[in-house]
């Protein structure tokens, strides 16, 4: 009697072992998901920054352009 306990007390301990594995790996999986997210919002961050780039020199060049003009009006 006493070994078929020792033996059920020891099984119940491996499968909480497993459990507390598949937590840990569940962890791991949503770390991965939130650094990827934080990868790809970075990307997002990056692509704007060169759209805000792009715009001024759009802006720069117009002003180039209109200092051309005027001096050509003048």
């Amino acid at each position: 009697m006493q070994v078929n306990t020792t033996k059920m007390q020891v099984n119940a301990t491996k499968v909480q072992v497993d459990t507390t594995k598949v937590q840990v790996n569940t962890t791991k999986v949503q770390v991965d998901a939130t650094k990827m997210q934080v990868d790809a919002t970075k990307v997002q961050v990056n692509a704007t920054k060169m759209q805000v780039n792009a715009t001024k020199m759009q802006v720069n060049t117009t002003k180039v352009q209109v200092k051309k003009l005027v001096l050509v009006l003048v």
